[in-house]
C-alpha cells in the first residue's frame, strides 16, 4: 500500500465523524495537524488519552472547528476544558479499551512503524487502546514513522487492516523528565526506606517518580521490575543489572501500556523482550497485576486532605489531570502479597506559601483515590504511615510531615486553599 500525504489519508474520514486518536508518545502528531487544519465545518470530535503534544489540535479547538473527549487531560488543554470545546470523561485506564468498544468509533488513527517483510507493523510505544481503537473504527489510518521502536506484547498490526498509510512529517512526541530539586530527592530517599526486597513498582508521571528511579541507581537497589508507565530512567537501571532477571518470574522486566520517554527508552526497547507492551486491559488490569507479589505503587497527587484523601486532578479549579491508571493500580497493591500504596509530594507549592496537606477537600475537589486506599503519604519531612490509624490520629501524622509553618492549621482544622 502506497503512503499517502497526511491531508489526503484523513479525507477519508467522513464529516461527523468519531475519530479516536493513538496516545503518548504514539500520537500519530501528522494525522492530527491534518485533520486540525482541514476541520472547517466537518463537525469531527476527537477521542483521546494523553496527548503530549496537542499543538497542532489547539487552534481548531479553539476555533470549535473540532470537539475533544478525553480521559486524561494535561495542562495544555486547560483553556478549552474552560471554554467547553474539550470535555473530560471519567474513565479508568484498565476500561478504556472496552469503553472504545461500546463507542464504536467511526475512524482509528495510530502511529507504527514501518510493516515488516511479513506485513507486520508496530504500535511501539504505545498498546493502551490501539489494537481496540483499530478493531472498533470503520476507517483505520496509519502514521508510518521508521522512529517507533518495534517492541513485544501487544503491538503486532498487519498492515492489510489499514484503509490508508500517510507519511509522518512530525517527529514522535518526546516526554523529557523533569529536574529534580532536594525536595523531590528528599522525598524520594523517604520511599527507598519503604521499599520491600525485590519490589514490583509502579511509578506514576512527575518530577517524584523520576526522582525515585535516580535514587534506586544511586543506591543500587537490585531485584526490580517494573509496571505501569516505561520511561528512561528504567533503561538505566537495566543497564547497571538491577532490574530482575530470574528465570522464575513470568513476564518481562518492564511490563507497561506506554512508554513515555526520549530517544533513550524508545532505542532500549527496540526489539528487546525485557520491556513488554500490552493494551490497558491487561496492563492496568488490578485483578492479574495482584498476582504479583509485593507490588508497590507510587503516584503523586496535587493535595492530600488530613483523612487521607487524594485529590490528583484539578488545581484552583482547574482540570489539569484525570483518573488514569493510578486507582487500577493502587486497588492491585491493595491485594498483592506485600503489597504497598504509596502518594508522595512535596509538603507545599514551590513558593512555599501554601500547603499541599490541608485540613479538607475544597468543594468541588475530586477524591482520585479514597483514604481508604493509602497505606503511606511521603513528603520531603518523611513518611505517614495512616493504615489502621484513626481519623485523629491520620491528621495527627499527616501534620507531622506537612511544612512546619501549616502544622497547626492542619491539626486545628482551618480552611485553606491550595
Amino acid at each position: 500500500m502506497k503512503t499517502l500525504p497526511p491531508a489526503a489519508a484523513v479525507a477519508r474520514i467522513p464529516d461527523g465523524a468519531t475519530v479516536v486518536v493513538a496516545p503518548s508518545c504514539g500520537t500519530p502528531t501528522s494525522l492530527l495537524a491534518s485533520l486540525a487544519e482541514g476541520a472547517g465545518s466537518r463537525g469531527i470530535t476527537v477521542l483521546a488519552g494523553l496527548l503530549l503534544d496537542p499543538g497542532g489540535l489547539l487552534p481548531a479547538l479553539d476555533s470549535g472547528a473540532i470537539r475533544l473527549r478525553t480521559w486524561h487531560p494535561t495542562p495544555a488543554l486547560a483553556r478549552q476544558l474552560d471554554q467547553g470545546t474539550a470535555e473530560y470523561v471519567p474513565l479508568r485506564a484498565s476500561v478504556v479499551p472496552a469503553q472504545l468498544r461500546t463507542w464504536s468509533p467511526d475512524a482509528a488513527l495510530v502511529r507504527v512503524s514501518p510493516p515488516d517483510r511479513h506485513g507486520w507493523c508496530s504500535l511501539g510505544p504505545s498498546a493502551g487502546y490501539g489494537r481496540a481503537a483499530l478493531a472498533s473504527a470503520r476507517v483505520r489510518i496509519a502514521e508510518v514513522d521508521p522512529a517507533v521502536p518495534r517492541t513485544s506484547g501487544d503491538t503486532a498490526v498487519h498492515v492489510s487492516c489499514f484503509d490508508a498509510l500517510a507519511e509522518t512529517t512530525t517527529p514522535m512526541p518526546v516526554y523529557t523528565p523533569p529536574k529534580q530539586t532536594e525536595v523531590t530527592r528528599a522525598i524520594a530517599a523517604h520511599v527507598l526506606e519503604l521499599l520491600p526486597a525485590k519490589p514490583v513498582l509502579q511509578l506514576g508521571i512527575g518530577t517524584v517518580p523520576e526522582a525515585l528511579l535516580d535514587a534506586l541507581a544511586e543506591a543500587e537497589v537490585g531485584g526490580l521490575r517494573f509496571v505501569g508507565m516505561g520511561s528512561d530512567g528504567m533503561a538505566e537501571l537495566f543497564e547497571r543489572g538491577l532490574l530482575d532477571h530470574d528465570l522464575s518470574s513470568a513476564g518481562p522486566l518492564i511490563s507497561t501500556p506506554d512508554l513515555l520517554g526520549t530517544r533513550r527508552i524508545m532505542d532500549f526497547a527496540d526489539a528487546n523482550p525485557a520491556v513488554g507492551v500490552f493494551e490497558s486491559a491487561t496492563a492496568h488490569a488490578p485483578a492479574l497485576l495482584a498476582h504479583r507479589d509485593r507490588l508497590v505503587s507510587v503516584n503523586s497527587a496535587i493535595e492530600v486532605d488530613a483523612s487521607g484523601q487524594v485529590n490528583a486532578e484539578v488545581v484552583r479549579g482547574r482540570r489539569v489531570a484525570g483518573v488514569g491508571g493510578s486507582i487500577d493500580f493502587t486497588e492491585a497493591a491493595t491485594h498483592s502479597a506485600g503489597g504497598l500504596r504509596i502518594i508522595a509530594l512535596p509538603s507545599t507549592t514551590p513558593d512555599g506559601a501554601t500547603s499541599r496537606i490541608v485540613p479538607r477537600l475544597a468543594d468541588g475537589r475530586p477524591v482520585s483515590l479514597p483514604r481508604a486506599m493509602v497505606d503511606v503519604i511521603v513528603t520531603e519531612h518523611g513518611p505517614a504511615r495512616l493504615a489502621g490509624l484513626s481519623m485523629r490520629e491520620r491528621a495527627e501524622a499527616l501534620a507531622a510531615v506537612a511544612a512546619p509553618q501549616h502544622r497547626a492549621a492542619i491539626t486545628a482544622g482551618e480552611e485553606q486553599t491550595p
